[in-house]
């Protein structure tokens, strides 16, 4: 992989056991199968929920994007996006019940930001699931709306910041 200050890291995060809740991992596998369109320095990586494994990779980058399933009781489908600044290192799964995993985001960010292995930019995409329950595949919402997510991946890495929830 390339590393450097301009690379832009995608990790899809998610349990794909779990159905909607693989969404980023589905969608890393679209992108990754897609490489020609991703710009030089962009990176695709499917974290699964392994988000602590991938630090010393996400320090290595000037901006990360994680994709992942966030329940934010909208209906099933729905686009988010959200820049997290410093409010990592205040942010658990405690606080924000949107997350799961058994380590969540916000937990590994601020692991990554007291290793000093933050990067200076981190975004947020994902679309809120329909079902979370045993199976590999996804509803056909989410399936719709990892199409979509890879376009806005594919627009944020050329330096167009979509608009969503």
């Amino acid at each position: 992989m390339s590393a450097g200050p301009s690379r832009v890291l995608i990790i899809g995060v998610g349990n794909e056991l779990l159905g909607d809740e693989g969404l980023g991992v589905h969608v890393a596998r679209l992108l990754l199968a897609s490489r020609g369109a991703l710009p030089a320095g962009v990176e695709v990586l499917e974290a699964g929920t392994a988000l602590l494994d991938l630090l010393a990779e996400m320090s290595q980058s000037a901006r990360v994007i994680f994709v992942d399933a966030i329940r934010m009781g909208g209906k099933p489908g729905t686009l988010y996006r959200a820049e997290l600044g410093g409010e990592c290192e205040e942010m658990s799964g405690e606080a924000l019940p949107f997350s799961l995993h058994q380590c969540d985001l916000f937990q590994a960010l601020g692991v990554a930001r007291l290793l000093g292995l933050l990067p200076g930019r981190v975004t947020l995409l994902g679309a809120e699931p329909e079902r979370i329950e045993p199976g590999t595949r996804l509803s056909p919402t989410l399936r719709q709306a990892s199409a979509q997510l890879v376009s806005a991946l594919l627009a944020e890495t050329q330096g167009v910041e979509i608009k969503c929830a």
